[in-house]
């Protein structure tokens, strides 16, 4: 007798690089960006990170992102975010700006920098973004007449999946986020029959779902997860958390005042410490 499977939710960030992640899957990573921003995406190479998966399920919450590159030019992250951090904007920012100044080596012309592509799936929804779309597209644009972007080079997209049971999502991408909201549902099946990519994507997670190294990591991770949330909500109800940011800030700040002792540049000292350039200065 065949042993049941019990599929994985794409949603949990290591089956989510599982799927999207590996090389084998590129097919179905290029359409998923390319429904993402609504444009044909003509080439993929996908860069392969090297985990340790065993170590990464317990590692910091929502680093597992997929990193890609797309028409021979363009870096693409992806990420998804299963935990509400209260710190998404930020998050997002920062490893924006890592993906777009890793194109660029040390006395390198700024002209070789391309437009770079930042996709994040939410799990939960950001309150300020609630009267807005399940899916927004953010640019640096002119406050004046919001219309004129000054450069095509920052794009960022974020998906809010739960919206989908109560606002209307048109487009390529709304058979991603059924997908990924429901793998195993109606709609899911009736997709299958008619799109290539989501039949090759189901197929993929099922692949994965057998495989019992990867169940494993999952359920590893799934425990994280769960420890981690639980965590967050008794360090908030006690008022911990804002002594271990305290704490965490005056880390920082300590290890700021070594490397300004140091001479090593500001620049360098606010990306390993994620400290303003205000609040160096002033040490």
């Amino acid at each position: 007798m065949k042993k049941e499977i019990k599929i994985l939710s794409p949603k949990l960030d290591v089956v989510f690089h599982m799927l999207f992640g590996e090389q084998k899957h590129e097919r179905i990573t290029k359409k998923l960006i390319g429904d993402v921003i609504g444009e044909k995406v003509e080439t993929i190479e996908l860069e392969q990170t090297p985990y340790l998966w065993g170590e990464q399920a317990e590692d910091k919450v929502g680093i597992i992102d997929v990193r890609a590159t797309i028409n021979n030019k363009n870096p693409v992250d992806i990420e998804m975010q299963i935990v509400d951090n209260k710190n998404i904007e930020k998050r997002i920012l920062y490893y924006w700006s890592k993906l777009y100044l890793k194109q660029l080596k040390v006395g390198e012309n700024y002209n070789k920098l391309n437009r770079s592509i930042g996709i994040i799936f939410l799990d939960y929804k950001i309150e300020k973004l609630e009267k807005l779309p399940i899916h927004t597209k953010w640019q640096i644009i002119n406050t004046e007449n919001g219309k004129t972007v000054l450069t095509e080079d920052l794009e960022i997209h974020i998906i809010e999946l739960l919206k989908i049971k109560e606002k209307e999502e048109e487009g390529d991408l709304r058979k991603w986020i059924i997908f990924l909201e429901n793998p195993e549902g109606e709609e899911t099946k009736k997709m299958a029959k008619e799109d290539e990519e989501i039949k090759e994507a189901i197929e993929a997670l099922e692949e994965i779902s057998a495989d019992e190294a990867k169940v494993r990591i999952a359920e590893l991770r799934e425990k994280y997860i769960a420890d981690r949330e639980s965590e967050l909500e008794t360090a908030e109800e006690k008022g911990i958390k804002q002594g271990i940011k305290q704490g965490m800030k005056n880390e920082k700040k300590e290890i700021a005042k070594k490397l300004k002792a140091k001479n090593m540049p500001i620049e360098e000292i606010i990306e390993i410490t994620g400290l303003t350039k205000e609040e160096i200065e002033e040490m």
